[in-house]
């Protein structure tokens, strides 16, 4: 029997893959696959009379033959041992029982996750098109009418039920009493948990009516499905999440990690066999991508569904370098094999440094272009041929090409294996950029953003991703020769600029942001190509700015920052980065007060209109101040999002953090390390409420809110916008009347000080 479909999950049994087809008519089909996932052994010959002696003691089938196959890094072919487990469950019982009597440099290709070594072995891909031959219920063979790094392709109809919580304020595990929407084709049902019986029969009804391809949830790993799943065990009810009921829920724990100079946390995963589980709240590529974004990922990262939907950007990124070995006969080292080269201080001082800051002078400036690099890393390691296997690579030991600065070689004899990783993707975002430009609807628009979007991140962590430390095919020196070049063609392309008469005002590793009086937009364009020809990298015109803030630290006044800026193009769209409207930890109703401010400064053309609308911005600023003290703000706007950094009864301070955390904890909710917490500030210094703020689960209206302390939030918003103009916290309280008066004789310098400050406003505002 032939089928044309799509292929549209995989997971492993005990001969093999379970494969499942959905046809054009969105049928779906179970089949079988004989596959005996393979690792490799580089061994002696007396080792592998031991190995042959060991395997005859296990239990299991196994398979050992002799191969050939090439060390990437090495650049030559070896001799290795092909390791079949034919019992795909027991695969990495094998690679453990092994283990003991090998060194871990010894195996090869030994940690890949079935799912992805068969997409790998196979050359299939999720969602592939084609015709599959099926002879009872075993998937014999396959014509694909589909390529993994093609820009059209076809999707299966899919139908998609939704399982959330009605109350979309809370998550389910703050909840005493949960309500859930289940919705399918625009319909939408709510069950409550009066009778939890009724509740699980209810969702079974559902699945049976729909039998839907997707379960689309909020909060479903950590909560909903576990939730669900423990009461119908305690009921002693079935729970039919699954489509094939023969096969349990492949499910992880919850962990937290330590990344960036930050304890997160991640929610344990609940993927299902025969249909998938997607959640939302626990998926990053869905939050920028979608569904259209994140399928895309997974067809040319080679991951099911249900795994990149959760996984991180950089295990796409390594999915599809692996991929890269098996198309090439290569090995996988179990474990990265390349440590560190020894280097002397005077080397270290050169290579062990980042991308290139120049800082901006702090204040408001007019009439400023900003260049930018398009995909500056990614293409550099393209053009520049530089992977981990191609550095000082023992094919070309007099290699010309040298990396600025630190002058580790780069190989000349052959493409590496990042650059060729990085080629499709570079080429299929710069496609689907195009598509989204010239998109006949707003639907179809989205769509190619969406795509594009899931690739873009590839492209952001690909250059981080050579330094992680469990990277399967990094190494730090790769990563230290991009920002070597990176360095070099941003102070080129400055040198450039000034060469032409342009001014640079700041720079951050890849964007600039330059002046010239007079310029136009065909100037910059000019000079963009110049620039571009001389660094071999694409650049282009972000946009010119009417006027653009670049504030000074919270720490410290005098010191500019690199990151944090909001500007006007002269289209008047903004750009705005690290400031409180653009931060997950500002309140909605922060948040909406700083976007009233600069909807005012947004009708400014000059730095002398900026000024000249000061007084229109103390008066939103008042108008939020007086709306907390009168008490005319919803709590709910008012609430905070934090995450804690360790166990609540780990702190050592009672910060609000501390309290609220462990105020959660009695109240029977488990935390984590990483995990967010949700509360409201009632009294912020603990004289009249000791407990400070109230989690939002256990807040009652009653409980009101510190108008004061919401005020200074208010206060610090607007200060972050009129603080180079003269205005600290300290006088915007003065100005809005929020300080009381005290009756005190002026001294002759301060009055001297004063006047200073009025008439310095004015040229200060002209040239900041």
């Amino acid at each position: 029997m032939t089928i044309s479909g799509w292929l549209f999950d995989v997971y492993p049994n005990t001969f093999g893959m379970t494969v499942w087809i959905i046809d054009k008519n969105g049928t779906q089909h179970k089949t079988s696959f004989r596959f005996a996932p393979c690792f490799y052994l580089d061994l002696s010959e007396k080792e592998s009379i031991q190995l042959h002696e060991i395997l005859k003691k296990v239990k299991y089938e196994v398979t050992v033959s002799k191969v050939r196959k090439t060390d990437v890094y090495a650049a030559k072919e070896i001799d290795v041992y092909a390791v079949h487990v034919h019992n795909p469950n027991l695969y990495f019982s094998a690679v453990r029982e092994l283990s003991k009597y090998f060194k871990f440099y010894q195996f090869y290709n030994a940690d890949i996750k079935l799912v992805q070594m068969f997409y790998y072995t196979t050359g299939l891909f999720p969602l592939a098109e084609g015709d599959f031959e099926i002879e009872n219920g075993v998937l014999r063979s396959w014509n694909l009418r589909d390529t993994i790094n093609a820009v059209k392709y076809n999707i299966p109809p899919l139908t998609i039920m939704s399982i959330t919580p009605s109350a979309k304020l809370l998550a389910p595990k703050y909840q005493r009493y949960l309500e859930i929407e289940i919705e399918v084709d625009g319909r939408k049902s709510v069950l409550q948990q009066e009778s939890p019986r009724e509740v699980i029969q209810q969702i079974n009804y559902y699945l049976h009516k729909y039998d839907p391809d997707v379960i689309m949830t909020e909060y479903g790993d950590g909560a909903l499905l576990p939730l669900l799943q423990q009461t119908a065990h305690d009921l002693n009810m079935p729970l039919y999440l699954n489509r094939d009921i023969d096969v349990g829920y492949f499910m992880t724990k919850a962990v937290t990690y330590f990344s960036y100079g930050q304890i997160k946390h991640r929610d344990g995963i609940v993927a299902l066999a025969g249909r998938w589980h997607l959640d939302r709240e626990n998926s990053f590529i869905m939050s920028e991508g979608d569904m259209a974004g994140l399928l895309d990922l997974s067809r040319m990262s080679q991951i099911g569904v249900q795994q990149q939907a959760r996984t991180s950007i950089g295990s796409a990124l390594s999915s599809m370098q692996v991929s890269w070995t098996y198309q090439n006969n290569a090995l996988v080292p179990y474990k990265r094999p390349i440590k560190e080269a020894f280097k002397s201080l005077a080397t270290l001082l050169k290579s062990d440094r980042g991308g290139l800051h120049f800082m901006p002078t702090i204040g408001y400036h007019e009439q400023v272009a900003e260049l930018d690099f398009a995909s500056m890393y990614p293409t550099l390691m393209k053009n520049h041929n530089i992977s981990p296997e191609t550095l000082d690579c023992p094919c070309c030991p007099d290699a010309k090409n040298h990396v600025p600065e630190i002058h580790y070689r780069l190989c000349e004899k052959r493409t590496g294996l990042v650059p060729t990783t990085l080629k499709p993707i570079l080429e299929k975002r710069a496609h689907y950029k195009e598509l989204k430009k010239h998109a006949p609807t707003p639907e179809l628009k989205q769509k190619y953003d969406h795509m594009q979007s899931g690739l873009k991140w590839i492209l952001v962590t690909c250059f981080g991703y050579l330094g992680f430390k469990k990277s399967r095919l990094g190494r730090i020196e790769a990563h230290e020769a991009v920002n070597a070049f990176a360095r070099d063609r941003l102070l080129r392309a400055k040198e450039i600029a000034e060469e032409n008469g342009f001014h640079l005002l700041h720079a951050i590793v890849d964007c600039m942001w330059l002046k010239k009086e007079g310029a136009t937009h065909e100037d910059y364009e000019r000079l963009a190509v110049k620039i571009e020809e001389a660094v071999g990298v694409k650049m282009s015109l972000e946009g010119i700015y009417k006027w653009i803030l670049f504030p000074a630290s919270k720490m410290d006044e005098e010191i500019p920052t690199a990151t944090r800026y909001v500007g006007v193009y002269d289209t008047n769209e903004f750009k705005i980065r690290g400031i409180e409207v653009r931060r997950r930890d500002t309140t909605k109703y922060i948040k909406r007060a700083q976007e009233a401010m600069l909807e005012v400064l947004a009708g400014a053309n000059s730095l002398v209109e900026v000024g000249a609308m000061v007084p229109q911005v103390l008066d939103v600023t008042k108008k939020f101040v007086d709306d907390l003290k009168q008490g005319n703000v919803s709590p709910f706007e008012l609430v905070i999002r934090r995450r804690i950094s360790k166990d609540p009864y780990e702190y050592a301070n009672k910060n609000v953090n501390a309290i609220v955390s462990q105020t959660l904890v009695e109240a029977g909710v488990k935390l984590m390390p990483g995990e967010s917490i949700q509360y409201i500030i009632t009294d912020a210094t603990g004289k009249k409420d000791p407990m400070k703020a109230k989690p939002l689960a256990l807040y009652a209206l009653d409980d009101g809110y510190d108008a004061e302390k919401y005020s200074d939030m208010v206060l610090e918003a607007a200060e972050t916008l009129l603080e180079p103009l003269g205005y600290n916290k300290e006088r915007l309280k003065e100005e809005l009347g929020l300080v009381k008066k005290k009756i005190k004789k002026i001294s002759r310098r301060r009055k001297s000080k004063m006047l200073s400050d009025q008439l310095s406003f004015a040229p200060r505002l002209m040239n900041p």
